[in-house]
């Protein structure tokens, strides 16, 4: 296989962050991934099959093909149509979906996957390991993360219609987790092998999946509208996250795309639609006095981010962005970026949710949420910091960007920091952000991470937009190649805690809180349970 550069990984992933920074609103939780876990209304009537209901999302996908968009948006609808061969269940671990079983053999480097027999696309053909594979081959030449993992990729072999072999030249131990995915452009699924002969790398625009929904009808940019696929073959296991049963109840979910937010809340009085994503915090009390209708807050969200430009001075001195850090309160920024504490957390420096596999309470204790003004000014002393002025880069458009960058201006200017504010249009803004010419931004990111080593392209030498490097920077990359290759859980859970240690010890980027999301649904929807993304298999409506 080809070397695939470092920079071509941090190239993707600047692409990921942008568009996350392109979405974030002040008190309006615009992101682009949204994670969620609830359970809406009461789900102890009778499932009942039949019926349709009608939602509304804030943004329009440009397409449908998940190996060729950053969009959320896109795999929350495709996840009705399509399904991987592993999915996350509600403890962020990857489980078998469209697989059976696997093996992991020849000493870490192969997965040995074996397939469910009978699993039909909605077409009424068997999905089989030709069809597997030709979805695998795409997804490493394709998707972002395939395309990251492929350096180390050797082949992807078929051994029967119910078996494949995925051969690395090394262990890469987080394949399955990165595989099952519900980040977009990471989230593999399998495909036709036809379809996939007849758009190869092109966006594909037919579709035809394995999952409880089809595509009936699609309006590009209006509305999509999803039918129960009576071929669909799901799984007797619990349902999960996005693990386990599927059941289709509804008949017909039709998806309109409403950017407006008060179009979209008045739709949702009056009954025309059922669901509706994206509204404002400041709207959540409006909504708790309809009648029928309820709010909820979502378990994951986002996690807002304080990136340094390493690269250049005067952050390329840890001090400095130690300073930073004891100069933050993370408290201040939330409520300047989202408002309300009940949206948003500051509670500890893990990059993974409580209750998941690599989440750590200890991850930067002594330095996250630990404002000291006087020890921030001693850093600020003890670094190379003569007064220049630093900039923070933000969006004219961007409410959350610009009120959190005038909430920090605030705190870093009472350690003595000359700052200013640099305000540009969409294109300006990333003009200034790739060619380096910023000190600080403000990002967002999904809160949601599949496994731990995505962060490697993220904050390793000159990893995402940090152009991080030095020794420390190295001490990273070294942590990150053993972790890779560890499939013990525990060890590998070992090696985590030492990438928090070394990335709260030298800071190339910085966690502040944790926020959630507001959806709006009928309270006769029934069965409602999203993760990661909103869903609407096992929901049904109750008259």
């Amino acid at each position: 296989m080809r070397k695939i550069p470092r920079k071509v990984g941090v190239i993707l992933l600047i692409l990921i962050m942008s568009i996350s920074i392109l979405q974030g609103c002040t008190k309006n939780s615009e992101s682009t991934t949204d994670q969620s876990t609830f359970q809406a209304g009461d789900s102890s009537t009778e499932p009942v099959v039949g019926g349709e209901i009608t939602v509304a999302f804030q943004e329009a996908p440009e397409h449908y093909d998940t190996d060729n968009t950053y969009a959320f948006v896109t795999t929350a609808v495709t996840n009705h149509v399509y399904e991987g061969l592993f999915e996350f269940n509600a403890n962020n671990e990857a489980v078998p979906q469209l697989a059976k079983s696997y093996n992991v053999i020849d000493e870490g480097k192969t997965y040995q996957i074996f397939l469910r027999e009978g699993v039909k696309f909605s077409d009424g053909e068997e999905m089989t390991a030709e069809d597997v594979k030709a979805s695998l081959d795409r997804w490493f030449e394709v998707n972002a993360a395939g395309v990251a993992i492929a350096k180390s990729l050797v082949e992807v072999e078929i051994v029967n219609d119910y078996e494949i072999l995925v051969k690395f030249d090394k262990v890469y131990a987080p394949f399955l987790n990165i595989l099952a995915s519900p980040v977009s452009c990471q989230k593999m699924t399998v495909k036709k092998k036809e379809i996939i002969e007849e758009f190869g790398t092109s966006i594909i625009t037919k579709h035809i999946g394995t999952g409880p929904y089809y595509f009936d009808e699609i309006v590009s940019g209006q509305k999509v509208v999803l039918k129960r696929n009576d071929n669909y073959t799901p799984l007797e296991s619990d349902a999960t996250g996005l693990a386990g049963k599927r059941v289709a109840y509804l008949d017909k979910i039709t998806i309109e795309f409403v950017p407006e937010e008060s179009v979209r809340i008045a739709g949702l009085q009056s009954g025309k639609y059922d669901f509706i994503d994206e509204v404002s915090t400041d709207r959540y009390a409006e909504l708790e006095q309809y009648p029928g209708i309820m709010p909820e807050i979502s378990e994951f969200g986002t996690i807002s981010v304080l990136a340094f430009n390493c690269g250049a001075l005067p952050f390329d001195n840890v001090n400095l962005r130690k300073a930073v850090a004891y100069a933050i309160n993370p408290a201040d920024m939330a409520t300047a970026q989202i408002g309300d504490s009940k949206f948003w957390t500051a509670d500890d420096g893990s990059w993974f949710k409580k209750g998941t596999i690599w989440y750590d309470a200890n991850a930067g204790e002594g330095v996250f949420d630990s404002q000291d003004l006087e020890k921030a000014k001693a850093l600020v002393e003890a670094s190379d910091y003569n007064g220049e002025i630093i900039t923070i880069l933000g969006m004219k458009s961007n409410l959350w960007s610009s009120n959190g960058s005038l909430a920090l201006q605030s705190q870093l200017s009472k350690i003595g920091l000359n700052v200013e504010i640099d305000l540009y249009d969409r294109s300006t803004y990333f003009d200034y952000l790739k060619s380096g010419k910023w000190n600080i931004m403000l990002s967002r990111w999904s809160d949601m991470s599949p496994d731990p080593q995505v962060f490697e392209p993220w904050t390793g030498t000159d990893g995402w937009i940090t152009r991080w490097q030095g020794k420390d920077a190295e001490r990273m990359d070294e942590i990150f190649d053993r972790m890779v290759v560890e499939l013990d859980q525990e060890k590998r859970y070992e090696i985590v805690q030492e990438f928090y240690n070394e990335f709260w010890s030298s800071l190339p980027y910085m966690k502040l809180f944790n926020d959630s999301k507001v959806y709006g649904i009928h309270d006769n929807v029934k069965g409602y349970a999203g993760y990661g993304q909103p869903f609407f298999w096992n929901v049904w409506i109750s008259e």
